[in-house]
C-alpha cells in the first residue's frame, strides 16, 4: 500500500485571496415587486393557453402539427421559463475587503469586482430607471452601466478612469458610506 503524503507546509499555508477577504456588507435583492408579477402572471397564462388551445379547439390539430410544437415552445418559454428567469436572478451587492462585488444571476455569467484603488468616488442618490437607464436590470446608458431591480436609489461610483457604474440598492446610504470611508482611509495611507 502507498504512503500517504501530506502537502508541504506552503502549500498548507497558500490561500487565495477570496479567502482573505472579509466581508464588510451584503446585499440581496430580487425582481419580487408585484405589478412584474402581474404581468407575468398574464404573460404566462396567454403563452400557456395559446400552446394547449390548439389541442382542445382544432378538431385537426396534426394537419397543423409544425404551427403546434411552434406554440408549445411559446408557451413553455414565456409561460414557464420567463417567469422562472425573474424568479431566480438576484442582484448581490457585497463591499470586502478588498473590493466591491457585484453578482447578477443568472443575467450575468461572472460577478464583477471593483477594486477601491480604481474608484474615485462614490455618492447615494435618487435617480429614474425609466428616464436615465431604460428600466431595470443590466442597463448601459448615457450616464453609465446600472446594475438594479427596483426602485429609485442607488450608489453612483465613478471610477479614475472617468466611467460610471450605477448599482441599484434599498440600503444605498449605508452602501455609500461604507465604500468611502475605505476609499478615504486608502487615499489617506
Amino acid at each position: 500500500m502507498d504512503k500517504l503524503e501530506w502537502p508541504s507546509m506552503a502549500e498548507e499555508m497558500s490561500i487565495t485571496e477570496k479567502d482573505c477577504a472579509t466581508l464588510l456588507f451584503r446585499e440581496v435583492q430580487q425582481f419580487r415587486q408585484p405589478w412584474i408579477w402581474i404581468v407575468l402572471t398574464g404573460t404566462s397564462v396567454t403563452a400557456l393557453w395559446a400552446a394547449l388551445s390548439p389541442f382542445f379547439l382544432d378538431s385537426d390539430w396534426q394537419d397543423h402539427w409544425v404551427l403546434h410544437i411552434i406554440l408549445i415552445l411559446f408557451g413553455l418559454i414565456f409561460g414557464i421559463g420567463l417567469p422562472w428567469v425573474f424568479y431566480v436572478t438576484k442582484l448581490v451587492t457585497e463591499i470586502r475587503s478588498d473590493g466591491l462585488v457585484i453578482s447578477f444571476y443568472p443575467l450575468l455569467f461572472f460577478p464583477i469586482k471593483i477594486y477601491f484603488k480604481n474608484m474615485q468616488n462614490c455618492t447615494a442618490i435618487k435617480y429614474k430607471p425609466l428616464q436615465e437607464y431604460g428600466g431595470w436590470g443590466v442597463r448601459l446608458g448615457a450616464k453609465g452601466t446600472a446594475y438594479n431591480v427596483s426602485g429609485n436609489r442607488g450608489v453612483q461610483i465613478e471610477l479614475i478612469n472617468g466611467s460610471k457604474i450605477l448599482i441599484g440598492s434599498k440600503k444605498s446610504e449605508v452602501l455609500a458610506a461604507t465604500i468611502n470611508l475605505i476609499i478615504g482611509s486608502k487615499n489617506s495611507n
